[in-house]
């Protein structure tokens, strides 16, 4: 064997001892791992460069995270001075779906395609609260919780005017 060779020969021998016996097979593990990473947002994007997932500070400087379907937000998940607030959207970007707080409590609202408010339910002083809405988003019936600790149901025409109760 020539020493041009025997020189080759070595050489490869020695970067394949170093290689199989002093370096980690899972070279990634060696990477440090961050404790913190601090920034104002966070975007997530997919193939295309659009937006799907966004981690930010709100108006208020709260926490919110927004997911996004083909550019639309579908999920808004945030704090407000309160507490936390969630909202999920349609395809279209209107919202379907509220949670948030109230003065006593949660609340939930459901909301129709167009937008108008059709099922909504709170904590309230005494208990909770729900109301049901026509088309129009005019309440028709409720269920609620009394002073004395009895339920009560009322029911109204198609302009929100009461026209009975129990008890």
């Amino acid at each position: 064997m020539k020493k041009p060779e025997r020189i080759f020969l070595y050489s490869m021998l020695a970067i394949l001892f170093f290689y199989v016996f002093l370096v980690d097979g899972n070279v990634e593990s060696q990477v440090a791992i961050q404790e913190e990473i601090r920034a104002r947002s966070v975007i997530i994007v997919n193939d295309e460069g659009q937006e799907v997932i966004k981690l930010s500070t709100g108006i208020d400087n709260n926490g919110g995270v927004t997911i996004y379907k083909d550019g639309n937000p579908v999920a808004i998940l945030g704090a407000d001075k309160d507490g936390g607030t969630m909202v999920v959207f349609n395809k279209d970007g209107n919202p379907l779906v509220g949670m948030s707080n109230s003065k006593y409590g949660g609340a939930i609202n459901i909301i129709n395609k167009d937008g108008i408010p059709v099922v909504m339910v709170t904590a309230g002083e005494y208990g909770g609260w729900m109301s049901v809405c026509n088309k129009d988003g005019i309440p028709v019936a409720m269920m609620t919780g009394r002073v004395e600790g009895n339920g009560g149901v009322m029911v109204g025409n198609k302009d929100g005017k009461m026209i009975d109760s129990l008890p």
